[in-house]
């Protein structure tokens, strides 16, 4: 489709976009800079910082409030870090991780005790995605639940739990852990009444909870709830700090004062003690505490941004059920990979062409805020 012929068709004129770094010339690392904070990212949860901004933002952090380092990830900066995650998600302490694969192995093998089985969804990342650690390393029986689904049922929980009962030799449900938003359900959302009947059935049951909460802010501003909203019905809670809050690694596993007080042994027991993990703390609590009111304002943007789009006939958008961040958007065009590129030269970044539909599965994320929606619709027009 010719632009003029586009633009006719679809009744919006499309808006020139003019390079930020139009005339900009001095230092290369600089100019590298500039470029790197004018892009707009569909490509990840948060705003997958580069190298250059990533050891940029470290050393503004230090000139601004200084960072104290931590000692095998304790104390300093991760301690801080720690504290005031807790007191967000409601909680009275809380420990860094490393990844949150071990944050979730962890949390389901503590709270487990002796009855070894532990309900999770089919769909979920402790199941499918973390090379069965919970099975290999700490002899726990998973539960699969809700194939294909985000949520599962109380029924279906209810069942599982009564053929544990009856079998020949008795054995017994010790977890319910529940990721939200879901991953491989392209992050919708656990049903919240749901989630609410089902732990408060595990409670009445002596069955512990953990909530898998690697994108809980996410859900929190699509759902409206807070984050200790969600942490309140759980034992424990596990935050990833690369997804939302930009560290280039590291997890936050929170609960009690008596379920944390010695999870440093147990963390170094799995060879996640590391000297020092200040690099991710002091990222990850410069985004903490704005994050929930930036991408809230990033939703709003967004929505303009796809009203101007679907004005179109080349452009669609499909919303997940019950979703969060992710969005489908098909696309009229032929030469999938040639817009894709189009968009790049025009600082906006999107993922590689689907193979489920004509388009792109894109992310919803704070960098929507380096531009306008205008701004954006403008190189999508451009781009075909």
């Amino acid at each position: 489709m010719k632009r003029r012929t586009f633009i006719r068709s679809g009744g919006v004129a499309a808006i020139a976009i003019t390079s930020p770094l139009a005339g900009f010339s001095g230092n290369p690392s600089i100019t590298g800079l500039k470029k790197d904070r004018n892009m707009v990212k569909f490509t990840r949860d948060g705003l997958d910082l580069s190298t250059r901004e990533y050891s940029t933002l470290l050393n503004e952090i230090v000139d601004t409030n200084g960072i104290e380092a931590d000692s095998y990830s304790r104390f300093g900066v991760v301690e801080e870090l720690e504290k005031r995650m807790a007191e967000i998600l409601g909680k009275e302490s809380a420990v860094f991780m490393p990844t949150g694969t071990l944050a979730n192995n962890i949390a389901v093998r503590e709270l487990s005790g002796s009855d070894d089985r532990v309900i999770v969804q089919a769909e979920s990342h402790l199941y499918n995605d973390s090379g069965d650690c919970a099975q290999r390393l700490s002899n726990l029986n998973l539960m699969t639940l809700a194939p294909g689904r985000a949520t599962f049922t109380i029924d279906e929980v209810k069942d599982a739990v009564m053929r544990t009962k009856k079998g020949r030799v008795k054995t017994g449900v010790g977890v319910i852990s529940i990721e939200s938003p879901v991953r491989r359900m392209d992050n919708e959302m656990f049903d919240f009444e749901t989630m609410k009947t089902v732990t408060d059935y595990a409670r009445e049951n002596g069955v512990r909870l953990h909530l898998d909460g690697a994108r809980l802010f996410n859900a929190c501003v699509h759902s409206g709830k807070s984050p200790a909203d969600f942490a309140s019905m759980f034992d424990t809670v596990y935050i990833s700090l690369y997804k939302d809050f930009n560290a280039a690694s590291g997890a936050i596993l929170a609960g009690t004062k008596e379920f944390t007080k010695d999870l440093f042994q147990v963390r170094r027991m799995f060879g996640g003690g590391m000297p020092q993990v200040w690099p991710f703390a002091a990222v990850a609590l410069h985004y903490l505490d704005s994050f929930l009111n930036d991408y809230s304002e990033s939703v709003k943007q967004a929505d303009v941004l796809f009203g101007l789009l679907e004005k179109t006939p080349a452009f669609k958008i499909e919303k997940i059920p019950n979703g969060t961040n992710v969005i489908k958007l098909h696309i009229n065009v032929e030469d999938r990979e040639k817009f894709r590129e189009n968009l790049k030269t025009r600082n906006i970044i999107i993922p590689s062409p689907d193979k489920t539909f004509k388009g792109f599965k894109m992310k919803i994320n704070t960098t929507l805020l380096r531009s306008t929606p205008e701004k954006i619709a403008g190189a999508f027009f451009e781009s075909v």
